[in-house]
């Protein structure tokens, strides 16, 4: 792991240095002494993990990654601080881990360990997605017809390796955050994507999308009810209903059939 240290004290970023070179698997690729020096070098070095002190001059370690635009390069990063209020924004930034100066060791190390999960999750997601486009690529030029081709099944990637999900069997999608859900039967599945890209990958005469957050499978829709004076909700045979969403009424009623009453 390629390690960078930000630190204004320089007996704490000597003991952080320090650790690192006590982990075998850490190499320490730039040091900063402020957060703006920080912001430049995470830009520049890329390294794989950013180790950041709360409370620096210019440009606290907060500061540093709320800086850090989304199509930027993005380290995961480890704050170290001497005060606990910032905990909760720096979980809200994704932080691997929140330590309190001074920092132990072993806590030290089981952050980075941590980070090194992190890491390696996000190659297998990456690579699972290239995987997919691969595929996607191979069935349009095997179709070759021009018509667009819905994919009829879904891979989800477990721990243990991919599961096969026929397109029938999903009940709904839902969005939860940077994930989706999917529900299928009792079981649930937490998918990498966004909900619109699952949308173009299925023929919507069979999962369609209601609502902006929720796709649900046309064979699972039981009933379509009103809620409120305008709304609709569809019905799922297995009793849940789910909201569609203003922009969406007219699609889901020429979908299913139904007219929409006074």
């Amino acid at each position: 792991m390629r390690i960078l240290i930000a630190d204004d004290e320089p007996i704490a970023r000597q003991k952080l240095e320090h650790a690192c070179q006590c982990i075998p698997e850490a190499v320490l690729v730039a040091v900063a002494k402020s957060g703006t020096e920080a912001l430049s070098l995470i830009r520049e070095v890329k390294p794989d993990v950013a180790i950041l002190d709360v409370q620096m001059p210019g440009c606290n370690g907060l500061g540093v990654v709320s800086a850090l635009r989304p199509n930027e390069f993005h380290p995961e990063v480890i704050f170290v601080t001497a005060f606990e209020q910032h905990a909760i924004r720096a979980f809200e930034l994704h932080a691997v881990d929140y330590l309190l100066k001074p920092v132990a060791f072993d806590r030290f190390r089981d952050a980075l360990r941590r980070a090194k999960a992190r890491m390696d999750a996000r190659q297998a997601d990456r690579r699972f997605s290239e995987l997919q486009e691969v595929i996607a690529g191979l069935t349009a030029a095997a179709n070759g017809s021009g018509v667009k081709q819905y994919e009829r099944e879904l891979w989800v990637r477990e721990r243990t390796g991919v599961t096969r999900i026929p397109v029938e069997s999903i009940d709904l999608f839902e969005a939860a955050g940077d994930y989706v859900l999917a529900h299928v039967g009792n079981v649930t599945h937490l998918l990498t994507e966004s909900i619109s890209a699952l949308q173009a990958r299925f023929d919507p005469q069979t999962l369609l999308r209601v609502h902006r957050s929720k796709i649900v499978n046309t064979e699972r829709i039981r009933s379509i009810k009103r809620r409120g004076k305008r709304g609709l909700a569809v019905v799922l045979t297995s009793g849940i209903q789910v909201e569609v969403g203003p922009t969406y009424a007219v699609a889901v009623l020429q979908t299913v059939g139904a007219k929409r009453w006074r």
